[in-house]
């Protein structure tokens, strides 16, 4: 087995282009771009011979791009999608963690998930903290809205319809938190780079935007996991190089959204010839 190793890094405008290096002579090359869109468009020029990112994001672009793309293998690096609250807001987290615990109780949940076919990602409920105080005892709250940052850049979690309507999964699951909690929704939509810095600044109280818990990011801010995705592969139509598995990403030409999980999972790939 031949592990892979970081050679190369350039950065060029919004781009950076990584290039990754298999003792001998495979050699991948990881471009990162400012959204999961823009590393699509890249794959569908054929300037990327794949996208990795989240799953249930490639899965609904492979659907809806009327067979020119296809997803291949299964998900990988499975990891925990976070509500992400302040380090300075336990009486928020705590009334979070009720609320999504009160949704999978009355079925709004599971609802959430099955409307956008992601029912497989579900958790158990969460343990209900002892002493969650009323609204009007939390500062978040006191106003009776929840600002919630969110990158509405991510069907089917978060994007856009037709009508320039907030849908997906978090989103109907964020209304269903705030219907649990007896406050509306407040959104702020903005990159995913700057969520993390939003919520420890108090731009937002919460976020939620498929984002996944890893220990760089709970050292920033806190979590209230609610669904369990991983990373999956996006190629051309009949996949014309032949990629079944994250090690036959040596040697390609690979397109991830800068900021993300999956930078990290594609890190983790050993490769062979």
């Amino acid at each position: 087995m031949l592990v892979w190793r970081i050679a190369l890094v350039l950065v060029i405008g919004s781009t950076q282009l990584l290039a990754m290096g298999c003792a001998g002579s495979q050699e991948a090359v990881v471009r990162t771009f400012p959204s999961t869109p823009r590393a699509i468009s890249e794959l569908k020029r054929g300037w990327a011979d794949a996208v990795v990112g989240d799953y249930p994001v490639v899965v609904h672009t492979a659907r809806e791009s009327m067979g020119t793309l296809e997803v291949v293998g299964s998900q990988f690096d499975t990891g925990m999608f976070g509500i992400g609250v302040s380090k300075s807001a336990p009486d928020l987290k705590a009334a979070i963690t009720a609320a999504l615990a009160k949704t999978m109780e009355d079925g709004s949940y599971m609802g959430a998930l099955r409307n956008w076919a992601l029912h497989i990602g579900k958790i158990d409920a969460p343990a209900v903290p002892a002493g969650v105080k009323p609204n009007d005892q939390i500062p978040q709250l006191a106003d009776g809205k929840l600002h919630i940052g969110i990158e509405m850049a991510f069907p089917p979690m978060e994007f856009y319809d037709e009508l320039k309507k907030p849908v997906g999964a978090d989103v109907e699951i964020a209304m269903a938190l705030a219907s649990a909690l007896g406050v509306e929704v407040e959104w702020v939509n903005m990159d995913f780079d700057g969520l993390i810095k939003a919520v420890e600044t108090g731009q937002v109280d919460v976020l939620i935007s498929a984002m996944t818990v890893t220990p760089e990011r709970e050292a920033q801010i806190d979590f209230v996991p609610y669904l369990e995705m991983g990373s999956g592969i996006l190629v051309i139509m009949g996949n014309p190089k032949r990629i079944m598995r994250p090690e036959h990403l040596c040697g390609r030409t690979v397109a991830l959204q800068e900021g993300t999980s999956q930078i990290e999972a594609v890190r983790k790939i050993d490769c062979w010839k």
